[in-house]
């Protein structure tokens, strides 16, 4: 940390151009973001940069040398990449670029040469925190670089808003610092003035006036960033968030969205043929599914990646061939450590990054059975004593009359909810479902009232339309649900969704 700070401290006091290079994802472009912000808080000639996933590949390579050479830069400094980019760091200095690394994945058997890595995964890192995401650690370096020049901390800290972005949209696990950035990362982005994130907001419908909570950067304004990245330039996704003309905010929000349909539309299809590919191949005793494919849209397949994992609760990596070689994409579930089982594939592998729950890969034709081998192996063996379901832990029974806004409450405490820090799972006994119906365009979701103790709550069950014989001859039932605030047209009342609910037992 010392020396990177000393290095880019040099740099903004000569006057240096300083290439930020940031990832295609939205924890990239939030890191990017926010050193490219930070900088030139300080006074920085900052190029940010992102690349063209099939152009130009992950992690820092030829094209973030060339941008560099082509703008003038003298430092490139990166934003949740680069730990691995051994080779590119070497033809940097060979250009006469230094590299200052700030990264949170795992490195690979060799560290790059760079001037300084910033990384609480580098082997032997005494850094008491080791889950922060690629803008947590940016964001890291940015503290220590104005402590460093004497800068005012909430000239940086009003750019928290970036950093709870990228920290929940990398699934990285909210407790300790993490947990404490996006809490007060939460609240400095209810009161961004940042034209780009306020256009993002309104297109995901996200009120202004209204809280914000960490599932609304999970499932809608993650994807929208994630899907520029996926399916076209992530350089939109970056200028987004780095707008400040409200007019050039709103046409690149709309480019988004565009992006963001038609990423659905896309991973609809690969999905579908990733399932019945897996559903012919899958045995009782596998703990791990690997799947591959030719031409399947490589921006996609992490996304139904994490779709397998819903589907059987196994670790699954999708691989997609373009002639001999395959880019994979895979999800894990807990007591599976993706990264580590992909270090153990290293000689058969082409390259590889990651952490615990979320791994990217790229592998020959030839090598892709045995790559597949031997990580159902690596997963029999951590695994073997799990059976591949769905387990909801409850976290605290309550009587029906308890389920109110008391309660709702004091489990806000809690928040942030999210990856490590889950939403408390509740449970009421023996109680009602009243007026059952299905709702949702396909009829996919029920809807009823949780009846009991002369108390009445609305609840809403995603996904199980198909129960509804099940829940209308319920004459009786246990109730597994997440409390949680409903607002409409101004109201707001406290509505129970429900995970799910069995004949009661009492």
């Amino acid at each position: 940390m010392e020396v990177g700070v000393e290095r880019v401290k040099r740099a903004l006091a000569a006057g240096e151009k300083i290439l930020v290079h940031g990832d295609y994802d939205a924890d990239g472009m939030s890191a990017a973001a926010l050193l490219t912000l930070g900088l030139r808080e300080l006074g920085g000639r900052v190029e940010p940069f992102v690349p063209h996933r099939t152009r130009d590949g992950y992690d820092l390579s030829d094209a973030g040398i060339r941008k560099a050479s082509d703008s003038g830069a003298s430092l490139i400094v990166t934003a949740d990449c680069g730990v691995t980019a051994v080779e590119a760091v070497a033809t940097a200095a060979s250009n006469g670029v230094d590299v200052v690394i700030t990264d949170h994945h795992r490195p690979g058997s060799e560290i790059p040469n760079a001037v300084a890595v910033v990384d609480p995964m580098l082997p032997g890192s005494r850094y008491p925190f080791r889950d922060l995401a690629g803008v947590g650690v940016a964001f890291k370096l940015l503290s220590a670089l104005f402590d460093a020049v004497g800068a005012d901390a909430p000239r940086l800290n009003q750019h928290l808003d970036l950093v709870a972005l990228g920290t929940v949209a990398d699934q990285m696990p909210l407790t300790g610092e993490n947990r404490i950035l996006v809490r007060a990362g939460l609240r400095a982005l209810e009161r961004s003035r940042k034209p780009g994130l306020r256009s993002l907001l309104a297109g995901a419908g996200i009120s202004a006036e209204g809280r914000i909570e960490a599932e609304h950067i999970s499932f809608r304004l993650a994807p929208r960033l994630n899907s520029v990245g996926r399916m076209a330039e992530a350089d939109s996704g970056l200028q987004l968030l780095l707008a400040t003309d409200p007019k050039e905010a709103q046409r690149l929000a709309d480019h988004l969205e565009r992006q963001n349909a038609e990423r659905r539309q896309t991973d609809a299809r690969v999905y579908e043929d990733v399932r019945k590919q897996v559903g012919s191949r899958l045995r009782d005793e596998d703990r791990a599914v690997v799947v591959w494919g030719d031409d399947w849209h490589p921006g996609v397949i992490g996304i139904v990646a994490s779709r397998l994992v819903e589907r059987y609760h196994r670790p699954s990596i999708v691989i997609s061939f373009d002639g001999d070689v395959g880019r994979g994409s895979g999800r894990s579930i807990d007591g599976f450590h993706l990264f580590d089982a992909l270090r153990e594939c290293e000689p058969i592998l082409e390259r590889f990054g990651g952490h615990r729950m979320a791994a990217g890969m790229t592998v020959r034709r030839q090598h892709v059975e045995e790559l597949a081998a031997r990580l159902q192996a690596t997963a029999r063996r951590d695994l073997s004593d799990r059976e591949p379901i769905q387990e909801l832990r409850l976290d605290l029974e309550v009587p029906m009359k308890r389920l109110g806004p008391d309660l709702l409450r004091w489990l806000g405490h809690l928040a942030p909810f999210g990856s490590g820090n889950p939403t408390p799972i509740v449970m009421v006994r023996g109680v009602a479902l009243e007026r059952a119906a299905r709702v949702g365009n396909d009829g996919g979701h029920l809807r009823f009232h949780l009846s009991g103790d002369g108390h009445r709550v609305p609840a809403i069950a995603f996904g199980m339309g198909r129960r509804l014989q099940e829940a209308r001859s319920s004459e009786g039932a246990d109730v597994a649900l997440q409390i949680t605030e409903n607002s409409w047209n101004g109201r707001r009342e406290v509505q129970a969704r429900v995970l799910d609910f069995r004949p009661s037992e009492s």
